[in-house]
């Protein structure tokens, strides 16, 4: 009796272990296919993001492929005249022997990518990046090139003109007269195109700032007069720069509409200082929806500031205040922000912001911020 129950049992146990092992080999083989399909769709899904598209496109820009930029520089080919030699030909000679980088810039459109292309560390180029209506194998959307921007004027292989060659140079708002020794300068003398006071993609789509244009001069009467009058005929004042030969003019403000703004401007200042140091919530500042600033303030890291009470704003300035549309306003606020510990010591911040405020639905929201 108790050698049959010996058997039984032996074989309870050659039977359990036989099911215990084909359960454990079907889990691993399970466990190594599951891994095969989430390493499949890991890299199915990193195929996908758009910096992999952007990386090819950048490797045109570094190897000098322009014949297959050509077509998509619309701009460009409009400026050449259809000839894609010349264009080819003045892309590299633009770009030989110098250092050429990209990043991701910001885009309002969620279906677009934007990316900015740089030569020795000055913008030379844009380009972005669209769905290419196909998707890989799990469903993730695919991006290619959709268009091309170059700047022009770094493309233009040409001997320089005699205003380049000019030793004086001074800066001033594109819509106002500049006179130097009683001439009034001319596009001829045009160093520098029309550019923005803005950085890329500060301003709402549709928005546009003042511009600033760079002239070149000689002046055979020793120390030049340089004089800038607006639209108006009002004069502006010019600062001489300490090297001697360099003049500038900022765009004007209007003192009436800073005095108008002020306190509204200092208010939003304040808000966004206090979010900085996790002292107000991000909801409560007033931000545009969907914009650079959302984005910014997401991101920024609030870790920063020492343990502390109370804060408050100490010697508040609000500078540049333009109004560049019906719903569209830009500043620049600094003042010192001061912390107040638990025991009663304080730490000041000189802080600093451009602002842009926009209008939505009645009322006034931030839309895009440059911590200085």
């Amino acid at each position: 009796m108790k050698k049959k129950k010996k058997q039984f049992t032996g074989l309870l146990a050659s039977r359990f272990y036989r099911v215990y092992f084909i359960a454990v080999s079907v889990a691993l083989i399970a466990i190594a296919i599951g891994l095969i399909w989430l390493r499949s769709v890991v890299k199915d899904y990193e195929t996908a993001q758009p910096v992999h598209a952007a990386e090819v496109v950048a490797e045109l820009f570094e190897r000098g492929d322009y014949k297959e930029l050509y077509a998509f520089d619309t701009s460009a080919r409009d400026i050449y005249g259809g000839d894609q030699a010349f264009y080819v030909d003045s892309m590299n000679q633009v770009t030989a022997g110098r250092s050429i980088a990209w990043r991701e810039a910001f885009s309002s459109n969620p279906n677009e990518k934007k990316y900015t292309v740089t030569l020795d560390g000055e913008k030379f180029a844009s380009f972005t990046l669209v769905p290419s209506g196909q998707t890989t194998a799990h469903g993730n959307k695919l991006w290619q090139l959709g268009s091309v921007t170059t700047n022009v004027t770094m493309q233009a292989a040409e001997e320089p003109s005699a205003a380049q060659d000019a030793p004086y140079r001074v800066t001033a708002p594109s819509d106002c007269a500049v006179t130097v020794n009683g001439r009034t300068l001319t596009e001829a003398d045009i160093v520098t195109p029309a550019r923005s006071i803005y950085p890329e993609d500060f301003l709402p789509k549709g928005v546009t700032g003042p511009m600033l244009v760079e002239y070149g001069f000689t002046s055979e009467e020793g120390e030049p007069q340089v004089s800038v009058t607006d639209a108006g005929g009002a004069s502006l004042p010019v600062k001489a720069g300490e090297d001697g030969f360099s003049f500038s003019c900022d765009v004007p403000e209007d003192a009436a509409i800073r005095e108008q703004f002020q306190d509204p401007v200092l208010k939003l200042a304040e808000r966004i200082a206090k979010y900085t140091v996790d002292d107000l919530k991000r909801d409560r500042i007033g931000i545009a929806s969907d914009s650079p600033a959302e984005t910014i303030l997401k991101k920024f890291s609030n870790s920063w500031a020492p343990s502390h009470k109370s804060t408050r704003v100490v010697n508040p300035q609000v500078s540049e205040v333009r109004i560049l549309s019906d719903s569209c306003l830009t500043c620049h606020v600094s003042f010192d922000f001061v912390l107040t510990s638990r025991r009663e010591n304080d730490y000041t911040y000189p802080t600093s912001y451009t602002l842009c405020i926009i209008k939505r639905k009645g009322k006034a929201a931030l839309y895009n911020i440059i911590f200085h």
